[in-house]
């Protein structure tokens, strides 16, 4: 009977302890060791598709109009790819953010205007050079020198702060605003709040796996006028022995009406999906 009570005592302990673990809250930072070499692979695709509002929603042509082109004859599309690899060294670390240096490795892709077509991806020649950049706890990154490579920019410029400021526990969630840029579209950006979750821990705590979600609208670099919206949904995975972000996965699927400062407005899908690895460089 006495170790039937101990056993019971001993089950309840555990479980405490289990749960008070998974209730823990912990500090979610970009936050490398001086001297680390980061090998970085990013793979993007952007899918575009647009046609004039009157094939999008159906309508049909005034009576004394020309006739009107079928709409797959007006109907445009562009996929374009994109693969880099490339490394990222910490050269200094304060106490709310690290400088790194980073060089473009290698650059590969593609573009197609066939539906449903994906030609091989082709190495980009020529120098690519490298850049400096600061990275803040909360992965806002800013890029230092002016004449970086758009293929690093978009790597590393253009990471947005994602990573809560105050430590956090498994379920908790925590919004964010972010201006992200669209390499397709000149001086164009999304505007995109998005609401983040810790999901889980890995082993010790060393991995968080991390969800997110959100709602997209856009600002046009030409001043031109557009009614939007849009999703984004997505996941992390934050080492934190590593202090940095291992791997993200996201989509971007925005529908606009773009009012062109001359011409019909056009109805225009973009879908926007991105894989960026990272880990210690061997």
């Amino acid at each position: 009977m006495t170790r039937s009570i101990a056993a019971v005592a001993a089950s309840c302990i555990i479980a405490f302890a289990a749960s008070s673990a998974g209730a823990q809250s912990v500090l979610l930072q970009i936050r490398p060791r001086v001297g680390d070499t980061l090998a970085v692979r990013m793979d993007q695709q952007v899918e575009m598709t647009g046609v004039p509002v009157g094939c999008a929603s159906g309508g049909t042509q005034p009576r004394n109009s020309p006739p009107a082109r079928p709409c797959a004859e007006v109907t445009r599309h562009m996929t374009t790819k994109m693969e880099v690899f490339s490394r990222a060294i910490v050269r200094k670390s304060t106490d709310d953010a690290t400088m790194l240096l980073a060089m473009t490795d290698s650059v590969r892709t593609s573009a197609s205007s066939t539906p449903g077509k994906s030609p091989p991806l082709r190495r980009v020649t020529g120098p690519r050079g490298s850049i400096e950049f600061r990275v803040n706890t909360d992965g806002g990154a800013e890029v230092t020198n002016a004449d970086a490579s758009d293929e690093l920019r978009a790597m590393f410029g253009q990471m947005p702060a994602m990573l809560p400021r105050k430590a956090v526990s498994v379920g908790e969630k925590w919004t964010r605003e972010m201006r992200i840029p669209i390499t397709t579209e000149q001086g164009a950006k999304r505007l995109v709040r998005a609401t983040f979750q810790l999901d889980s821990l890995g082993p010790n705590g060393d991995v968080a796996h991390i969800s997110m979600r959100g709602s997209v609208s856009g600002e046009h670099g030409d001043g031109s006028q557009s009614e939007q919206s849009g999703s984004l949904t997505g996941m992390m995975q934050l080492d934190r022995r590593l202090a940095w972000i291992t791997e993200t996965r996201a989509s971007i699927d925005v529908r606009s009406v773009i009012k062109p400062a001359t011409g019909p407005p056009m109805a225009v899908r973009t879908r926007v999906t991105q894989h960026l690895r990272a880990a210690r460089a061997q």
